[in-house]
């Protein structure tokens, strides 16, 4: 099932720290302190607060502020956010392929006239996944009003402290709960999916960057669900890391929590700064081992597939070729 994974793995032997460090040192830089910096941006207008300006006048510059600022941080997220994003997967493509990996080439996506291409391709892939993301919520509504609709009269059975149906009822609301939280649970699947189908795609833009955007999205299709490459295997090992991130999160918080509560307590302020500190640190480093290992096997994946639809093409036209000139065994 981690296949994949171990072929990333043994394929950038060697270069798994130059690619986390570059990558985290990426996202510090490009994609962290410049959205700190609109996030700031957004407080400049309480600082008329220490002038003769009125209250009204403040907020109507807080609420036209806070619209320029979220346009700018609309701004970042097309024309660099993602771009970066993209430099981020270049590392991970150089390192499976045996290249030196170097801080430089995450910003090649910005020269030789493929910046235009990628922008392009960016605001596609943005507009497919707020797409999906309307079919699949309206889904999910609807099997969660499905589930609720019946427990509207348990509810009633409830308020009732004499009905002898009250025991029934609770347990069916029990159920119907559990049944609600299991299919939310089932539809950010569809979600998985969607995401390695756009790795992909901007997997083909890195391997490929100069042929038509339609073409990437249409290679991503075909590698995901046409190639050799098993995405059942690719699919099933990325829902096992996300289950296993939420459960290891999970028992984190717990745990510091606990220990915050009852082994510190409220009197120590700096100690529970300290370990809400190490919590904090924990969870990032689970999260980037986590979706190190995902984008990793996702990389490796394309590669397998891609070379798998090569090889079924050479054979179709192999093929075509044996029939449009049938060798003559009699001579």
């Amino acid at each position: 099932m981690f296949e994949y994974l171990r072929l990333y793995k043994e394929r950038a032997a060697g270069q798994h720290g130059r690619v986390i460090g570059f990558s985290i040192l990426q996202i510090i830089l490009c994609m962290i302190i410049p959205s700190l910096v609109i996030f700031a941006l957004m407080f400049l207008p309480l600082l008329l607060t220490f002038t003769d300006a009125s209250e009204a006048t403040v907020g109507v510059s807080m609420i036209i502020w806070s619209l320029v600022a979220m346009l700018l941080y609309i701004g970042l997220m097309i024309f660099v956010i993602y771009p970066i994003m993209a430099g981020i997967l270049r590392y991970f493509a150089f390192a499976y392929n045996g290249e030196t990996v170097s801080f430089s080439q995450a910003y090649d996506v910005f020269k030789n006239g493929n910046y235009s291409k990628l922008i392009k391709l960016t605001l596609l892939s943005i507009l497919f996944y707020f797409v999906i993301s309307l079919v699949i919520g309206f889904i999910v509504n609807i099997l969660v009003t499905i589930i609720i609709l019946p427990i509207a009269p348990l509810g009633m059975l409830i308020e009732n402290p004499d009905s002898a149906m009250q025991g029934v009822s609770i347990v069916m609301m029990i159920f119907l709960v559990i049944l609600a939280i299991i299919i939310s649970i089932l539809a950010y699947i569809p979600y998985i999916i969607l995401f390695i189908y756009l790795s992909l795609v901007f997997m083909v833009y890195i391997d490929e960057p100069r042929i038509p955007t339609m073409d990437k999205f249409k290679i991503a299709w075909n590698i995901a669900f046409k190639s050799r490459a098993s995405m059942v295997k690719l699919f099933f090992s990325n829902l096992l890391y996300y289950i296993g991130m939420i459960i290891l999160i999970f028992v984190i918080i717990i745990g510091f929590s606990l220990l915050a509560a009852f082994a510190v307590g409220g009197e120590q302020p700096f100690i529970m700064f300290i370990l809400m500190f190490l919590m904090f640190i924990i969870l990032i480093a689970l999260s980037v081992w986590i979706y190190y290992r995902i984008v990793g096997s996702i990389v490796a994946y394309y590669f397998v597939g891609r070379a798998s639809l090569d090889e079924m093409e050479d054979q179709r036209a192999e093929s075509t070729l044996v029939k449009d000139n049938p060798t003559d065994d009699l001579e």
